[in-house]
């Protein structure tokens, strides 16, 4: 990998999550490409200093590592058979989304026709703390192509976790997403409960805030709740809906009964019905 190489990555999707990869990368002292067919989504990082293209191309060829940031199965297919045709043997692709495992072990077997390594690498956290630079990432590959990669990985990030294997990166997000759909429900749910008893909304998120019913998406969603404050979405109900779908169905593949999920699975249905689809999921409070 050359020096130009090394110092310069590829984010190809510039949505919630990859446009704070780029901007972030871009702190960090990076070089930044950004790809994403949507004008807007490429006009919202030009200004910070992120070179812009509508799609993979020739400019990947002085990007060390590609990231990935993509929400559809059939777009990240069709991306990795570009990325096989346009990159080499020593760039390293990391893909951060959530999708079921045979998606991600596709795209890592057609990169691998081309000798390119694949690392399934997806963060836990909403799109705020995208932005802040706070997201835990569950790097699972080869260990030789992360260690490789990991001054990328930390310029995005605020914790790169090894979890294994290639594959075991998706299976801890669907385990973080799972506790993170209950979690926000539980939050809603409370703060529902609170309205009930009369109590002062910001009085019960300091209280909860410091006390033992604390939890990190209480923290992050309950104050969104207290104010309707669901757009913009750091993660949209159309969006999250996707990640619940696999976690039931791999809930379902393997027998296992979740009767909170399936509950808090409700709500979130109920939410994408009666609510815009961008609300962020804190509006599951709105179906209470």
């Amino acid at each position: 990998m050359s020096t130009t190489q090394k110092g310069t990555v590829g984010v190809i999707g510039l949505g919630i999550m990859g446009a704070s990869y780029a901007a972030n990368l871009l702190k960090a002292g990076f070089q930044v490409h950004g790809a994403d067919p949507t004008e807007a989504a490429r006009a919202a990082v030009q200004g910070l200093g992120v070179t812009t293209h509508d799609g993979p191309g020739e400019w990947l060829a002085d990007c060390g590592t590609v990231v990935i940031s993509l929400s559809r199965p059939d777009v990240l297919q069709a991306v990795g058979g570009q990325l096989a045709q346009l990159l080499t043997p020593e760039q390293i692709v990391v893909e951060t989304g959530t999708f079921a495992l045979a998606d991600k072990i596709a795209l890592r077997d057609t990169l691998a026709g081309a000798g390119i390594t694949l690392l399934d690498c997806p963060v836990s956290g909403t799109g705020s703390q995208a932005k802040a630079g706070d997201l835990v990432m569950m790097a699972s590959g080869e260990n030789a192509a992360i260690d490789a990669a990991m001054p990328v990985l930390e310029g995005f990030t605020r914790l790169v976790q090894k979890v294994g294997d290639f594959g075991s990166g998706i299976r801890m997000k669907l385990m973080a997403n799972h506790a993170v759909a209950v979690h926000n429900a539980a939050a809603a749910e409370t703060l529902a409960y609170a309205d009930a008893l009369g109590l002062d909304r910001d009085a019960v998120y300091n209280l909860l805030s410091s006390g033992a019913g604390q939890s990190r998406m209480s923290d992050l969603r309950m104050p969104l709740m207290i104010s309707a404050a669901y757009r913009p979405a750091s993660a949209t109900l159309r969006m999250f809906e996707k990640d619940l779908d696999l976690i039931e169905t791999d809930l379902a593949k393997r027998g296992r009964d979740a009767p909170l999920f399936a509950q808090a699975r409700r709500l979130y249905t109920k939410a994408l019905a009666d609510l815009p689809e961008d609300y962020d999921t804190a509006s599951v409070f709105e179906v209470l």
